[in-house]
């Protein structure tokens, strides 16, 4: 039964594996059998990771997101999240959509399931 799922990436991209890791299993379970409809979120200090200065080959993501996309799936950072950090959206990625923080609550409150990494 296909489900609507949400991964959380809330965790700074450096010297951590949880950004990857991530990715990893949002991209899995977007090409699962069951084709889960998968939203991959960057909030908190995982904003960080959404920026196109990032150096993705180091974090081990482009295969991810590459994957990720090709099944559908769709990449977001929460807008609240990189005003607090000050970063503008101009230096989001462009693969990554920007959604204000109360469009982002909706979206995880309707998920019937959240993976937090």
């Amino acid at each position: 039964m296909k489900r609507d799922v949400i991964v959380l990436l809330r965790r700074a991209p450096y010297g951590r594996v949880h950004v990857p890791e991530g990715l990893r299993a949002a991209r899995g379970v977007a090409a699962g059998f069951d084709r889960h409809d998968l939203t991959a979120a960057f909030v908190a200090d995982g904003v960080y990771a959404a920026r196109s200065a990032v150096d993705k080959g180091a974090l081990n993501m482009p295969g991810h997101v590459a994957d990720l996309l090709a099944e559908g799936g769709e990449l977001v950072a929460d807008g609240a999240a990189l005003a607090e950090r000050s970063i503008d959206e101009s230096e989001v990625a462009d693969d990554v959509t920007v959604l204000p923080g109360e469009e982002l609550t909706a979206r995880i409150r309707a998920a019937d399931h959240m993976l937090d990494f």
